[in-house]
């Protein structure tokens, strides 16, 4: 599926940390109304920075989806830039009595909601698999929660299936 007129995929920079951020709130404020057990802490918000911030300084597998907006006005054309969706995935360690002993992590494949189902999840995810395969590692892993049906659908149209099923008590 080819991208959106004037959407491009990019390394992330700590400039997008605001509207990586922004988007991660918006997908977590979503998952919340999944299950109640999802719950944000008072300042998940400077924590996801600081851990995208660490993931981005790393060189992790970090992309955003960018669309350009062009308009056209008079002698001068104005430029608008709006990161619409991003990706953050990284190299993890298996424990020392499994293989393989690295794998990738996809920690979080966001697209902002007015741009979903036109390809952007898929060419983010693209670029995390070129790039994990360029880093040697042959799997990816990554959790979704149960109650999301439209993610659950849209990792399985991408190849992925059940691995391991988490399961919650309370005590």
């Amino acid at each position: 599926m080819n991208l959106p007129d004037n959407v491009s995929i990019r390394p992330a920079v700590p400039d997008d940390l605001d509207a990586i951020v922004a988007l991660w709130t918006a997908m977590m404020r979503e998952h919340e109304e999944f299950d109640p057990r999802i719950r944000l802490a008072p300042n998940a918000d400077i924590a996801y920075r600081n851990y995208a911030y660490h993931h981005i300084r790393e060189g992790a597998a970090v992309f955003v989806a960018e669309y350009l907006d062009k308009q056209e006005g008079g002698r001068q054309a104005t430029h608008r830039r709006q990161v619409v969706g991003f990706a953050l995935a990284y190299v993890a360690r298996n424990l020392p009595m499994y293989q393989p002993e690295r794998y990738g992590y996809l920690s979080d494949l966001v697209v902002a909601a007015p741009w979903r189902r036109c390809g952007i999840g898929t060419a983010l995810l693209d670029c995390v698999r070129q790039r994990l395969r360029r880093e040697e590692v042959a799997q990816v892993q990554l959790q979704v929660y149960s109650k999301n049906v439209a993610g659950l659908g849209f990792w399985r149209q991408q190849g992925f299936d059940d691995f391991v099923h988490g399961l919650w008590a309370a005590l």
